[in-house]
């Protein structure tokens, strides 16, 4: 073997990444969940962090992404994993 990676597949319950600033951490914004496609989205993620910490109106509608999809009553897709 020449050459391997590894790394770990962290999913969301409804499969979408949560891009977003976590409630009650003032000034953190975690990006996760992105299932294993990190690499091939990151870069969007990397510009829609960038402009929330900066203030800026973001290229894409970041509202789908906030983590409080899972609390404030959103109907969200449940994938079954089993």
């Amino acid at each position: 073997m020449a050459q391997e990676w590894a790394g770990l597949i962290d999913t969301m319950p409804d499969i979408i990444p949560v891009i977003s600033p976590l409630p009650g951490v003032e000034g953190l914004i975690v990006a996760t969940g992105f299932s294993g496609h990190g690499f091939g989205i990151g870069p969007g993620a990397g510009r829609l962090v960038a402009d929330m910490v900066c203030n800026e109106t973001p290229l894409v509608d970041p509202s789908p992404f906030h983590i409080s999809r899972f609390s404030d009553g959103t109907k969200i897709r449940i994938e079954n994993w089993e």
